[in-house]
């Protein structure tokens, strides 16, 4: 229970006042025994139980009216939250705000997504508790906070709006953790407005540890989850990926994988209406979904052979989120594909040069150098789109460039070195190297599934990483990533470096005989090089596929949209959204993280090991639910003084009289003569 008036409260003595009369009132007249009265207060002894619980009820009666009139005059509130924290009003409330691809889901009666309904629920909030609390966002996307001035404005802000992004939730807690640190603030509420998917909160984020010891350790700090973790089982999300221009005998064609994913199974056959547009023109597809998933491979579409590249998307009907709904393309001459490796080890490096180098497309061009790490300064970085680095981890400028060429939205996979140096690359560290305690090989844990390196299959089906050994490994500390794959005793065999743009691998082990079977094991292997080397791809060429949120927000108000969806982005938002646009001559094509389109639920265990230590509230809310995160109460107060009244008047009524002896009384019965 929360009081809007809480000094009001004070007056709850006040209570006390019908048992204080009641003293007063025993004590007013002074007591003479007199002989004449002693037979009528034996009389009266004999009916005192049922008239001292009369009084009780009476007095009962009247501090329940003078205890609902304080309650009432206090403003309490109730609901949600505010039956688990006290009344003091916070300092500054926080808002972190979940802007994720699958914050979108509707319900298709309100038409209000989880997002816009967790907006409202805190709005409400704010103006019924009429708190002066400093109001802070932080959204997924920017990370940045926003202050605001008036509550009414959150709903309206840019920074609150749908996007195509992902979330980097332990990225965005321990932004939010240092600027509460920055800006020494004093009592904080902290709301985290999220639907709980495991790729936006990343339970295995080395970040988790050090947010949980910066929360912890602040005095003041109330932490709120609203949380939408409901799925709709009709939600269909369309993607589209190695779109690619080529020659036919009839002229051109452009080359695509389709992909649809359902969020939920089902029984039977799902026709579907699939929209493909290109340069404006909109053709059909019709197809027939079974399962949970539908993927079509090297679907092509005939081109003018003049067309050497152009836009197009995808779009699927309406359902329950709109988001997933369209995939943007672009396509031009294709890049070649170009692998440069550093490594001292012959072996190890003629193994990388052979993965990057086998096709997946024969239409495509890949090309793969081989350097020794002492002359690694030659690498054509404009050129190339992965870097594998199995050699010591450099410093200086040479570290620097690899940072940029990562930031640049290429990719770099670190294999360890048979002599570590200890330097420090995008945050990992090669240690020194181990065999297992026991037996032969490493025993592993259940690797990530839903997206990255070992991702399933477009067909839904898994790699063969169970069928993966390992017999060596190099120890590897690293800040900031995430664990793809990890030994039973915790350490990561392939982690993920935390990058503003691009991506950085780490693994642990090499593909020669005596560290693994990954070159027998070759698919898993394969599949690993080849789509590092595809997302470095992606942004060569004249046509670059991006995942949105991975540009700075700048980086978009000089791109000219290329159809009309794309022209009502906001400027500052083109970097978050999904649209189509040309810069400097090249061809942008933005979209969702696939990884948004796994529909997995972090579940109450891992929620629990995620925030270990921290004191947490959470409320499960329903998308365009009307469920209240707080109620003013004060009326069940007022009916509570009311019927409190009522029985104390009840209670006031005198007992009816005796009635009056007639003279056929006397006569039933004998007359009774003292003598």
């Amino acid at each position: 229970m929360s009081f809007l008036q809480p000094a009001l409260l004070f007056a709850l003595p006040l209570i006390a006042l019908p048992i204080l009369i009641h003293l007063i009132n025993q004590n007013r007249h002074k007591t003479i025994n007199w002989a004449a009265t002693m037979f009528l207060l034996q009389a009266k002894r004999m009916a005192r139980g049922m008239a001292r619980l009369r009084y009780l009820l009476l007095l009962l009666a009247r501090m329940l009216a003078v205890a609902g009139l304080i309650f009432a005059l206090s403003r309490p509130m109730a609901g949600g939250w505010l039956g688990l924290t006290s009344s003091n009003t916070p300092d500054m409330t926080i808002v972190v705000l979940d802007r994720s691809v699958s914050m979108e889901e509707q319900n298709p009666n309100t038409s209000q997504s989880k997002r816009s309904t967790a907006l409202s629920k805190l709005i409400d909030l704010v103006k019924k508790t009429e708190s002066n609390t400093k109001l802070v966002l932080f959204d997924s996307a920017t990370k940045q906070p926003v202050e605001i001035s008036s509550v009414e404005e959150l709903a309206e802000l840019p920074e609150a709006g749908p996007t195509a992004t992902m979330s980097d939730i332990p990225a965005l807690m321990q932004q939010v953790s240092e600027y509460m640190d920055t800006n020494e603030t004093g009592r904080t509420d902290v709301w985290i407005c999220s639907d709980l998917r495991r790729n936006d909160w990343n339970p295995t984020a080395g970040r988790w540890e050090s947010v949980r010891k910066e929360l912890a350790a602040r005095d003041g700090v109330r932490l709120f989850l609203l949380t939408y973790p409901d799925i709709a089982e009709d939600n269909l999300a369309v993607a589209v990926s190695g779109v690619h221009r080529r020659e036919s005998l009839e002229g051109a064609e452009l080359v695509m994988d389709i992909r649809i994913t359902r969020s939920g199974a089902a029984d039977e056959p799902k026709p579907i209406e699939l929209v493909v547009v290109i340069d404006g023109a909109r053709s059909r597809l019709d197809l027939e979904m079974t399962g949970s998933q539908l993927v079509r491979n090297g679907h092509s579409i005939p081109l003018d052979k003049d067309a050497k590249q152009g836009w197009g998307r995808v779009e699927l009907p309406r359902d329950s989120n709109l988001a997933d709904n369209t995939y943007n393309f672009v396509y031009a001459e294709p890049a070649v594909r170009k692998t440069v490796i550093v490594s001292d080890d012959d072996r190890a490096a003629e193994m990388f040069r052979i993965a990057t180098r086998t096709p997946v497309d024969s239409s495509l061009i890949y090309e793969s150098e081989i350097l020794p790490s002492a002359s690694s300064n030659a690498i054509a970085w404009e050129e190339t789109a992965l870097v594998v680095w199995q050699a010591p981890l450099p410093d200086g400028l040479l570290a620097k460039q690899l940072e940029d060429f990562v930031n640049s939205g290429r990719s770099v996979i670190f294999f360890p070195p048979e002599s570590p140096n200890g330097n420090t690359v995008l945050g990992g560290t090669w240690g020194d190297w181990m065999t297992p305690e026991k037996g032969e090989q490493f025993t592993f844990k259940p690797w990530r599934t839903d997206a990255d390196l070992l991702a399933n299959t477009q067909s839904g089906s898994p790699l063969p990483v169970g069928q993966v050994q390992c017999y060596r490994a190099c120890r590897l500390d690293t800040s900031n990533s995430t664990s793809l794959w990890q030994l039973d005793s915790g350490m990561p065999l392939l982690a993920r470096a935390t990058t503003d743009q691009g991506a950085a691998w780490f693994c642990s082990t090499l593909p020669t005989v005596g560290e693994s079977n990954l070159l027998r094991n070759g698919v898993t292997f394969y599949v690993m090089m080849q789509r590092a080397l595809a997302r470095g791809a992606s942004v060569l060429g004249m046509a670059r596929q991006l995942e949105a949120g991975l540009l700075p927000g700048s980086a978009g108000t000089e791109w000219k949209p290329l159809d009309e969806t794309s022209k009502q982005n906001w400027n500052s938002q083109r970097t978050i959204s999904a649209g189509l646009y040309e810069s400097d001559g090249k061809l942008l094509a933005l979209n969702r993280p696939l990884a948004e389109d796994t529909a997995t639920v972090m579940g109450d265990e891992a929620l629990n090991e995620v925030l270990a230590g921290l004191e947490y509230t959470r409320i499960d809310d329903k998308v365009g639910g009307a469920m209240q995160l707080a109620n003013e109460v004060w009326r069940t107060f007022l009916v509570i003084m009311i019927f409190a009244l009522i029985a104390e008047a009840l209670l006031c009524v005198p007992e009816k009289p005796a009635q009056k002896a007639s003279a056929a009384d006397f006569k039933k019965e004998p007359a009774i003569v003292a003598t």
